[in-house]
């Protein structure tokens, strides 16, 4: 069984569909969409201020706005024709999902365009995993996106990078990186900044301050008795140009990830030891790090142990010794070096 919304006409001898074209797609939070929804003769500023992308066009094509709200799953579509209130409107069901089926046409594409004045903001309705957003105008350091949707940022962080959410969206397309969201409108460094906050780069209190701690607050809620040690493993941390250092981190792949910087990828050092580091490392331009065989391995990597079932698990007082020993010296590269170094065999996650 399936279930949506529709608009039904009693005794409708032809629905007479009108060719139209969306100009734009128009973001609401759920309040501002359920007041329209429920009002939509009153005046509203986002119609007034998009009045020249409503009009009709030739052969009586309706060119019009797609009004949408955050956590909604419907749309509306508006053709003001030079008024304030939506002198024209079409309730379009299942209208998240439509934008979806586009963007889905458009990653598989080797280069589309996106509907005029989408913003970042707009794509946060839908959920996005390990994605990578680059400028349009210059190329900056780039860093994964584990996760990007409505709710990853607090209401601070939404505040904090508003400049960010209102950048443009010209296309969404897979490219060297995998799937890429490419904008305008909004400072190189801050894109590359705001990339590498939510991979993890930057202190924890600013982390904690602007990205919303989902699972910490789901355990906590749900979880009345302290966490068990095993929710979280002692692991040897290493960072380009520093001693290495003895952290804990979240046993899940999450955690992990944030560790990182990005997909993690683990290399066998000796029987139930792995090293974890950035699978995209290098395509990323990471900084060097340390040298391994004849591999330079970039950005931040971990030591952890693991048991006979693959999982992985705290490093004992004797390895951490050990490794902390193995790689106490930090190390300089150029970026030639790093290109020529050779890789290593590994396993994804």
């Amino acid at each position: 069984m399936l279930t949506t919304k529709a608009v039904f006409n009693r005794k409708l001898d032809d629905f007479e569909p009108k060719n139209c074209v969306i100009e734009k797609v128009v973001a609401l939070t759920s309040h501002e969409y359920d007041k329209f929804s429920e009002n939509m003769l009153a005046d509203y500023d986002f119609i007034r201020d998009n009045k020249d992308l409503q009009y009709f066009g030739e052969d009586a094509t309706c060119h019009c706005i797609l009004v949408v709200g955050e956590e909604r799953d419907d749309g509306i579509l508006v053709q003001g024709e030079g008024y304030d209130y939506a002198r024209y409107a079409a309730f379009l069901p299942n209208a998240s999902l439509f934008l979806a089926a586009v963007m889905e046409q458009e990653q598989s594409a080797e280069k589309q365009t996106v509907a005029r004045g989408l913003k970042l903001k707009d794509l946060m309705s839908m959920p996005w995993e390990d994605i990578h957003l680059i400028h349009s105008d210059e190329d900056i350091d780039l860093a994964a996106l584990c996760e990007f949707k409505s709710d990853t940022l607090t209401d601070a962080g939404k505040k904090e990078w508003a400049d960010i959410l209102e950048a443009d969206v010209h296309r969404i397309f897979t490219g060297e990186y995998g799937l890429q969201i490419e904008v305008s409108g909004v400072k190189p460094q801050r894109l590359s900044d705001f990339s590498y906050m939510l991979a993890g780069y930057c202190s924890v209190q600013d982390y904690e301050k602007w990205v919303t701690q989902k699972l910490e607050a789901t355990l906590a809620e749900t979880n009345s008795e302290p966490q068990s040690e095993h929710q979280k493993i002692k692991v040897l941390m290493v960072e380009p140009h520093e001693t290495p250092y003895v952290a804990e981190i979240g046993n899940d792949l999450a955690s992990m990830q944030k560790a990182v910087g990005g997909n993690i990828q683990a290399v066998d050092l000796a029987s139930y030891v792995s090293l974890v580091c950035n699978e995209e490392g290098k395509l990323l331009e990471m900084e060097g790090n340390r040298s391994l065989g004849k591999d330079i391995l970039v950005g931040n990597f971990f030591i952890a142990g693991y048991n006979d079932e693959g999982e992985f698990i705290s490093l004992t007082e004797e390895q951490i010794e050990k490794y902390t020993q193995e790689f106490l010296t930090p190390e300089s590269f150029t970026k030639e070096q790093i290109e020529e170094a050779t890789g290593f065999t590994s396993i994804s996650f």
